[in-house]
């Protein structure tokens, strides 16, 4: 898309394309990141990333519903949880 132009949708094939997707895909990392989270390690970017994935694609799920589908991806799944340490 060419903006200056103002040119927000293109028609190729029948389909209607337009950047409003990804645009609102990076709007929900970037609100998580510098509300909630403020700094994102290197290290654990995977594990951010798929945690917006999942919040971008149940999006419009009422609670409950979103619920459901968190639930169901941890059948199977251990909590494994260590020993606290010794307080000192």
């Amino acid at each position: 898309m060419n903006h200056s132009v103002r040119e927000y949708a293109r028609h190729v094939d029948g389909l209607t394309v337009t950047t409003n997707t990804v645009e609102g895909y990076f709007s929900i990392i970037r609100r998580g990141i510098d509300g909630v989270y403020h700094h994102v390690g290197r290290q654990y970017l995977g594990q951010y990333l798929r945690e917006f994935d999942f919040r971008y694609n149940v999006r419009k799920l009422n609670d409950r519903d979103r619920n459901i589908v968190a639930l169901k991806k941890t059948r199977g799944k251990r909590l494994m949880l260590k020993e606290p340490k010794a307080a000192k």
